[in-house]
């Protein structure tokens, strides 16, 4: 296995000192936020992201994913072929794209055809660079929001070029069993997103009287030995990326955006949540 760090809470840093801080968090390596006010970005990624992945795979570190803008979801925007350029040139397999909405009254199955239309436009563009597009699992008003959902987008799709990126904290709030839902992709299965989440009572008259929260891994209702024995039943032995969202609520999770505010304790905790993976994954067995 290997434990990487997603990068939306570091973009700040620049490319050496992000790898730096990434070492020094104990983790392996880096999926790396290519987005606006990051040293990589839209703008300079066809260049700028050979440079990083070099200078990261000298200190050991790798880029297993670069995740894109939430807003990229269609293969004909701008600078898409600059992003599949960069990823193919520093040999990161994976390229994360954003997430289709879905709005109150939208025909939903208009939607998919459209996601699955768009889909087929990325997997054009990963097979012309050799770079595998993968789509999250997000929960909240987008298309994916659950395995079974994200099927309705995949099925029938070439998982070469068009992959599973499932997150284990928006799983456990949408309520989709762990072995379940991931038998359901596991001709997907690419790369796995690590969250820990749980519905937090609010205020006595409150509605609804729960939310849902991110939290450190192990402080929420992720059942780890469940979800990772799952994953271990499926040969899975891949990458997990840990994306230290910590104490936010129903209006960051439910944005599907960017969070304004940083995590409290990130360091600390995105410390202890690789050395807790690593934990639980040696612990599990199947």
């Amino acid at each position: 296995m290997q434990v990487v760090l997603n990068s939306k809470f570091f973009g700040s840093l620049d490319i050496d000192r992000l790898g730096a801080k990434t070492e020094a968090l104990g983790f392996d390596g880096i999926d790396v936020c290519v987005r606006p006010g990051h040293p990589v970005n839209p703008g300079n990624a066809a260049t700028a992201l050979p440079s990083a992945v070099a200078a990261w795979k000298r200190s050991g570190l790798v880029c297993p994913l670069a995740t894109a803008p939430v807003a990229l979801i269609s293969p004909d925007a701008s600078q898409v072929n600059s992003l599949y350029q960069g990823c193919a040139e520093a040999g990161v397999p994976r390229l994360k794209i954003g997430f289709f909405p879905f709005k109150p009254g939208e025909d939903y199955w208009a939607l998919v055809d459209a996601g699955r239309r768009a889909l087929e436009g990325f997997a054009r563009l990963g097979q012309q660079y050799g770079v595998q597009t993968v789509y999250q699992v997000h929960s909240g008003p987008v298309l994916g929001s659950n395995c079974a959902g994200l099927m309705h987008l995949l099925k029938g799709q070439d998982p070469r070029w068009i992959a599973a990126y499932p997150d284990l904290g928006h799983m456990v709030l949408d309520g989709e069993d762990y072995p379940m839902g991931l038998a359901m992709i596991r001709e997907y299965l690419s790369i796995v997103a690590v969250k820990d989440a749980y519905h937090a009572p609010q205020p006595a008259g409150s509605e609804p009287p729960f939310v849902p929260r991110f939290v450190h891994l192990g402080r929420g209702a992720v059942n780890w030995r469940r979800a990772l024995g799952a994953l271990k039943a499926l040969g899975f032995d891949g990458a997990f990326s840990v994306h230290t969202e910590y104490e936010f609520d129903e209006s960051i999770i439910r944005q599907v955006g960017y969070a304004d505010a940083m995590p409290p304790k990130l360091e600390e905790w995105a410390q202890a949540d690789a050395a807790f993976l690593r934990k639980m994954w040696a612990e599990v067995t199947v």
